[in-house]
């Protein structure tokens, strides 16, 4: 105790001394400097990686031709960029987030942006109607072998690093660590990367062979994948609507005054109306109706009249309202492909993001965004001569039990093994069969493409499903009525059951309200309690 006393002596004794507050001052420069100098590195690293892309979108529109990767127009969603990746339009090579050198209107649409969901790439809005057409070719039957569709690294896939670090054909780092300074291609279907001066030399030594990469049993192979051409019925009807919209056009061209003194010549007589758009639009639709009594597979849902439905389906490669029928012939004898179910509306919302992660990942055709319109059975069918498959569903408890109801009902002489990729509220089942409680905990575990790696190899175990029959007497008849209903683990009869059904229907009309699995974890808590 002694000792106390002198030592804060000597304490208060250096905090007055007079060289002190320099060596402060000079932590705090030093600090300051620091963060200067990460920022300057971090801001470099960029615009050298920003460089190094473009340049590789240079070389490759140079040597598109000695590629010889099937052309295929970019399916564009419209989205608004936030700072995420990728920074740069595809068409233009410049930002997507600043509206430097544009005037008019298209200032007012710099902040919005088209991606496209198969290849993850960006443009601006009024740019994505020239970019190129070097999408990846989902339907390639006949088209043998596949050829790598190598394009440039837009989008940066941390899923899977072994393979994006290294040269597929030198084994060298792709580009210098930390900097990035170097061209690098990268494969659409396999997720490998190149060195541009690499190609030349890997295409003399080995070919362009591509062999899918790590995900080859998972993927379905584009050259087993057949696109169905539309019947001669519905061609024609388009046929003829294209050739009246053509002929519209022409009448009001003849039709339209040359100068002002053929305006006061027939000012005083007759002359037949010139077509508007609203009489242009009509021939459309009547074209449209005449659809209506087509087979049911071919018919076009009801065009929505707005600028947006307008952008999203130009030069897509599957428009919407208008969807592509493809059929898998001639699989490989290895292969095991991935059949995918997304709900779009399961937990936050992440289902759109998500299914771009899977197009660039596995072949589009082999997902499907399961809705009130759309079932699980559309997907089923596409896999229906296709002896062994597996299937991923990506949603919550509801979603996997809505799969597996599905299922059951193909009456499958050996069900395919379902997996699960978390996106619920809950997450129970997934829990218990050890795939994870959310997306978080996959991205923890490696990401998507690792989750991939573990549906390709874990073991397949049994779930237990129960009948439930329900019997309803129907007045004093004594005439029951049956229902068959199928159990996974727990079935709800009371409050809980109420609870769960209310959920449903309010996230059904409101959908905005549940953007987040902590809201939908209060709205829960909150009907619990008002029950109780």
């Amino acid at each position: 105790m002694d000792l106390v006393g002198p030592l804060l002596v000597a304490m208060a004794g250096l905090l007055d001394a007079p060289g002190l507050p320099f060596f402060g001052w000079l932590i705090t420069a030093g600090s300051f400097g620091l963060a200067a100098l990460i920022y300057a590195l971090l801001r470099l690293q960029r615009e050298a990686s920003l460089y190094w892309t473009k340049a590789a979108a240079r070389e490759k529109r140079a040597a598109w031709k000695t590629l010889r990767c099937p052309s295929s127009s970019h399916t564009w969603t419209e989205d608004y960029f936030r700072g995420g990746q990728p920074s740069t339009c595809c068409a233009c090579l410049s930002s997507l987030g600043s509206a430097q050198g544009v005037v008019g209107s298209r200032a007012a649409e710099a902040d919005v942006v088209h991606r496209c969901s198969v290849c993850g790439v960006a443009a601006h809005s009024y740019c994505s109607r020239g970019a190129d057409k070097d999408c990846k070719c989902v339907a390639q039957a006949g088209a043998s072998p596949l050829l790598h569709h190598w394009s440039e690294r837009w989008v940066e896939l941390d899923d899977n690093p072994e393979i994006s670090s290294f040269c597929y054909y030198c084994d060298e780092p792709c580009g210098v660590p930390f900097l990035g300074v170097s061209p690098i291609w990268r494969c659409l279907w396999c997720q490998r990367q190149i060195h541009v001066d690499c190609h030349a030399k890997l295409l003399k030594e080995t070919g362009n062979t591509c062999d899918l990469g790590l995900l080859r049993r998972l993927i379905v192979p584009p050259q087993s994948v057949k696109e169905i051409s539309e019947g001669p019925a519905i061609s024609g009807v388009l046929n003829s609507i294209k050739e009246g919209l053509v002929n519209s056009s022409r009448r009001s061209r003849d039709r339209r005054p040359r100068s002002k003194k053929r305006m006061n010549n027939h000012s005083g007589g007759k002359t037949d109306p010139t077509p508007t758009n609203s009489s242009i639009l009509d021939s459309v639709l009547e074209g449209f109706a005449r659809l209506q009594g087509l087979d049911g597979k071919y018919a076009l849902a009801k065009p929505k009249l707005s600028q947006n439905s307008v952008n999203q389906t130009y030069g897509s490669g599957i428009p919407n309202g208008a969807k592509r029928k493809y059929e898998l012939v001639d699989l490989p004898q290895d292969s095991r492909p991935l059949l995918v179910f997304i709900n779009a509306k399961s937990g936050g919302r992440n289902g759109p993001s998500l299914r771009r992660r899977l197009n660039m990942l596995l072949n589009p055709v082999q997902i499907f965004e399961l809705s009130a319109s759309q079932g699980p059975e559309v997907g089923l069918q596409l896999f229906n001569n296709v002896k062994h498959f597996r299937i991923l569903v990506c949603g919550g408890d509801g979603t996997v039990a809505w799969v597996l109801d599905a299922v059951e009902k193909k009456n499958y002489e050996s069900p395919p093994p379902v997996a699960i990729l978390p996106l619920g509220t809950g997450n129970d089942l997934s829990r218990v069969m050890r795939w994870g409680g959310g997306l978080s905990s996959v991205e923890r575990q490696g990401g998507v493409c690792a989750l991939l790696n573990d549906v390709d190899h874990a073991a397949v175990t049994v779930l237990d499903r129960w009948n439930v029959a329900i019997k309803e007497k129907n007045g004093t008849e004594g005439q029951c009525t049956k229902q068959v209903k199928f159990m996974t683990n727990y079935l709800g009869i009371g409050c809980d059951a109420k609870v769960a059904y209310d959920f449903h229907t309010t996230r059904e009309e409101k959908p905005d309200q549940f953007c987040s699995q902590v809201g939908e974890y209060n709205f829960f808590l909150l009907q619990f309690t008002l029950m109780i």
